[in-house]
């Protein structure tokens, strides 16, 4: 569904990715993990358009999408759930979901999502004339993803999910995110910085370290942890937990 091949995207001299290369298939939950500064959401931001590469191709469904607009990129079916949220909190929740319509004219299915998302997310329903802004952490990620659904898209980046919100929630948001892929087909992929949390929930795992992907690898044959760890970090450690450089 998604092929990103030799991606370079620079800011000014500073080289933010290089080489850079996925291929997520349809219906695939990927993960990119790596540390702070590696590229991860600079690699979300050039798939929906939002920077422009200096270099390399981004293919969705078989179309080139390079050049884009990021409404134009929206429409084909990608949607974007950014790191910190960025809900418009002095709106109300039913207004921030009518938000993720903006791009569509097909009243009947908008209100066909729209009453899937409140399924989906019963508390935003329950919520949904409140004020955005008095939601909880967890809330308001869910309310993040519920604006990205209401796009109607087939393919969803979510950048860090779990920052800042409790174990409890982090798992019930990535229970909501799997059940999407399994009832709605949806293709995810998902930015996290916690290699551990990526190695359950994701088919393909892909290191992003400096820019570069360092591994790439079916997350099934990863479990142990060591070859992430080396990719994620520079440096593998042994049994006996000495460094092993």
């Amino acid at each position: 569904m998604l092929e990103v091949k030799d991606l370079e995207v620079r800011y000014g001299r500073l080289t933010a990715l290089r080489g850079v290369n996925l291929s997520i298939k349809e219906g695939e939950i990927a993960c990119i993990v790596g540390p702070n500064g590696a590229g991860k959401s600079t690699t979300l931001l050039a798939i929906s358009s939002v920077l422009t590469p200096t270099a390399g191709s981004i293919s969705f469904a078989g179309r080139q999408i390079n050049g884009t607009r990021p409404e134009d990129v929206a429409r084909l079916g990608i949607s974007q759930v950014p790191e910190g949220r960025h809900i418009f909190t002095s709106l109300s929740v039913e207004e921030n979901l009518r938000v993720g319509t903006a791009t569509r004219s097909d009243k009947e299915e908008m209100k066909r999502d729209y009453d899937r998302v409140i399924e989906t997310f019963p508390i935003l329903g329950e919520r949904r004339r409140q004020s955005a802004g008095k939601l909880s952490g967890g809330e308001q990620q869910m309310l993040a993803i519920g604006r990205a659904l209401m796009t109607n898209p087939r393919f969803m980046t979510i950048d860090e999910p779990s920052l800042g919100l409790a174990p409890k929630i982090v798992d019930r948001v990535y229970e909501v995110l799997i059940d999407l892929r399994e009832k709605r087909g949806l293709t995810l992929l998902i930015v996290e910085q916690s290699s551990e949390r990526a190695l359950k929930a994701a088919d393909t795992l892909y290191v992003l370290r400096n820019g570069t992907i360092q591994l790439t690898g079916n997350a099934a044959d990863l479990q142990d942890g060591k070859a992430v760890h080396k990719a994620y970090f520079g440096f593998s450690e042994d049994h006996e937990g000495e460094v092993m450089i």
